[in-house]
């Protein structure tokens, strides 16, 4: 570990952000990059033996190389600054300023967000989601005048910064998730312009969308296993899914189709052709519902009977 950090072993938490401010560089010859990232790297992988205030001055130590353009063209980054969030969350017995670290923490989740989704697919996704996992519960007591002194701006080129309003978003989903076990999941989906309740084990998504099973299609790979009823104005949209397999049925062809879904494929991609439906050899009436259907509905635990009422 660099000298540079044995200023913070002393766990003065008073003088934390003043000593930041001294360590913070503004600008790295381009021939040094290489090495510099090699000893953030370094640093990170060794963060979780060192004291807190440590780990904490290492994650802002990283944002600062993001903020001057050391990482341009390069998201390597990613998985680094994930573990070290990680190393963030304290020990029970650990000595600790929780607003002042729960800024930090708000903070380094706003960067592994920037272009990235909690419920998508990309590797900057599930490193984004991991790393929400592991720290969002802190993340909600994160106080803006912390939050002020820990930002960085910069007009490097390839430069990555958060702003202020990034970081509140943050804080505001962390919070909402703290009190509505969906809040995240609305959140997702909201993002994708898509508007949701969460009513008796069903997803019920309205809109304007032209197409409710594409729709429905998009949303059950945002939530996961369970069942979605996406409706418009003209048509209803209702899919099942539970493990490889899934079931769906609309307004306009009153029959139940199955599908398998076997990874990498996404109800999303299974559906994302043209305008009709894809092909499947196993279709069935609405009523009374096929054993398949009957066993997807019991899974995800939805009342198949409200299902079909709401279909029609």
């Amino acid at each position: 570990m660099d000298d540079v950090f044995a200023r913070f072993s002393e766990n003065r938490w008073d003088d934390f952000l003043d000593e930041l401010d001294k360590i913070r560089v503004s600008v790295v010859d381009p021939a040094e990059r290489q090495q510099v990232k090699a000893t953030a790297r370094r640093d990170a992988r060794e963060a979780g033996t060192q004291p807190l205030l440590v780990r904490m001055a290492l994650a802002d130590h990283y944002l600062n190389l993001l903020a001057i353009g050391v990482w341009a063209g390069d998201e390597s980054w990613r998985g680094d600054l994930r573990d070290l969030v990680a190393t963030l969350v304290p020990e029970d017995d650990e000595s600790r300023d929780d607003a002042l670290l729960s800024s930090v923490i708000a903070v380094v989740l706003a960067q592994l967000l920037q272009d990235a989704r909690l419920r998508g697919g990309s590797e900057a996704d599930v490193i984004a989601r991991s790393a929400w996992e592991k720290a969002q519960e802190w993340a909600a007591y994160a106080e803006d005048w912390h939050v002020e002194r820990l930002l960085h701006a910069s007009t490097e080129a390839g430069a990555r910064v958060v702003t202020a309003s990034e970081v509140q978003e943050v804080v505001e989903l962390a919070t909402a998730a703290a009190d509505d076990d969906h809040a995240e999941t609305i959140a997702a989906l909201e993002a994708e312009g898509l508007t949701a309740e969460f009513m008796n084990g069903v997803w019920v998504v309205d809109g304007d969308f032209r197409n409710p099973v594409r729709a429905a299609a998009r949303a059950i790979t945002l939530t996961g296993y369970g069942c979605v009823l996406a409706r418009n104005i003209r048509q209803s949209a209702i899919m099942l899914w539970h493990e490889n397999t899934l079931a769906m049925a609309d307004s306009k062809i009153p029959r139940w189709r199955v599908y398998p879904i076997l990874a990498p494929v996404t109800p999303q991609s299974k559906f994302s052709g043209g305008e009709g439906l894809p092909f499947t050899r196993e279709t069935h009436p609405l009523a009374p519902a096929p054993e398949v259907v009957r066993r997807l509905a019991d899974a995800v635990g939805v009342n198949l009977s409200h299902l079909l009422a709401a279909l029609r």
